[in-house]
């Protein structure tokens, strides 16, 4: 397909969506990082029974995935309607995971609240990629780098954000309410960003080219080697995001740090993401992809060295690691944006599907196996946790490389 000559859009219609992308990573980050600690030392709940309940829920999540991305195709005249029922959605399923310790019982309420936000979480998360498709198509050129640069831009303070809130809130207000507090904070933050998002929408309806079935929209050239790639891209960091607040508190010996860490690492990965793009610019976005990817591999290997109160070494790696998180956040998108010929949400909902599929893998496989190893959080600091957190990524992130590199074209490159 020829390249349309780039145009400039105004800030104004993207910043909404990059709001967007900062409420879902508000809710997100606690989803994947904050939601398993607060179960299993707040509530109780085993770690092997935690990493069931987890590989239920997000089995389930990513196996309806393509089900909303159909229907997101279908209803495009009706998406406004459609991001209140998801944000409905999210905010019930947040308010009942992690309402105050004692309401309910932990197994079932874990499971439905979970359930609850995925959907909801997925359902947008869709439509906003669908969204940013339909933004770069019409302004033709190199904008599905810079569409995708302020989406992600905006997930990332959004990440910041939900990083710094539960230990603000544990000083504020004391460590019982400090979770419920996020949640009451995240209901103002998604129904102030659905209202400024209401009637951006629908810009996106009637510009994804044209309808195309499952079989036409995955086949057109070049999509299915980047979906594949981005499930074998995420198994890394579906692996240390899980493993992440386990490692700081049992290994670093350092629970008190976990959330300015995450501030480091998000922050740095935003701060890097211009960067990146202005690489993929210049070498293209397979080969800036490439530098950053590989750039995870000694940070991480440094990290596996690292032991009880080797604080200051782990905010560089936080700093290292987000940096080069940078690249994957904001390019990978865009690789496949500019391959979608037609049923845009119908390809993105298989993208969210692969990356919950790793990230379900993550916690059903890791958790479990720590547990059997005998690790348990908070009263053992297992060799095993490093080997999972640090060493058994750098492998993944390899094999990534290698797929990138082996089966991604530069096709639609500058």
């Amino acid at each position: 397909m020829t390249a349309l000559p780039s145009q400039k859009l105004p800030w104004r219609d993207l910043y909404p969506p990059a709001m967007t992308a900062s409420m879902l990573a508000f809710a997100g980050l606690p989803l994947y990082i904050h939601a398993p600690r607060y179960y299993t030392e707040d509530m109780g709940i085993g770690i092997a029974q935690l990493g069931l309940i987890l590989l239920i829920a997000r089995m389930i999540d990513s196996f309806q995935d393509p089900l909303i991305g159909r229907y997101a195709d279908r209803w495009q005249n009706f998406r406004d309607v459609w991001a209140l029922g998801a944000g409905f959605l999210l905010i019930i399923g947040i308010l009942i995971l992690f309402a105050p310790a004692d309401w309910g019982e932990p197994l079932p309420r874990l499971l439905i609240g979970l359930l609850a936000a995925f959907t909801g979480f997925s359902s947008l998360q869709i439509v906003l990629y669908d969204h940013g498709l339909a933004q770069g198509n019409r302004l033709g050129g190199d904008s599905h780098t810079r569409v995708a640069l302020w989406r992600e831009a905006g997930g990332l303070m959004g990440v910041c954000l939900a990083a710094s809130a539960p230990g603000l809130f544990a000083w504020m207000m004391g460590a019982s309410i400090a979770y419920i507090s996020y949640a009451l904070l995240f209901v103002i933050f998604c129904l102030v960003t659905l209202n400024i998002m209401r009637g951006h929408w629908l810009t996106s309806g009637g510009t994804n080219t044209k309808p195309m079935g499952w079989v036409d929209a995955v086949a057109a050239k070049g999509v299915r080697p980047v979906l594949f790639f981005g499930f074998v891209n995420t198994m890394p960091t579906a692996v240390t995001s899980t493993l992440f607040l386990f490692f700081v508190a049992d290994v670093i010996e350092a629970d008190v740090h976990a959330g300015p860490m995450l501030i480091v690492f998000f922050s740095c990965a935003a701060l890097a993401a211009p960067l990146w793009a202005r690489l993929a610019d210049r070498l293209g976005r397979k080969w800036a992809l490439t530098t950053g990817m590989s750039l995870s591999i000694p940070v991480f290997i440094w990290a596996y060295l690292l032991g009880s109160g080797d604080v200051i070494p782990f905010y560089v790696i936080a700093a290292g690691s987000g940096a080069a998180l940078g690249a994957d956040m904001t390019l990978t998108p865009a690789l496949l944006a500019e391959r979608i010929r037609g049923g845009g949400g119908k390809v993105f909902s298989i993208w969210t599907f692969l990356q919950k599929s790793a990230l379900a893998a993550a916690a059903g496989l890791t958790l479990p196996l720590l547990a059997l190893s005998g690790y348990q959080p908070g009263l053992t600091q297992h060799q095993t946790l490093s080997v999972a957190y640090a060493l058994v990524p750098c492998g993944l992130k390899v094999i990534a490389i290698v797929v990138l590199l082996s089966m991604i074209n530069e096709q639609g490159e500058k």
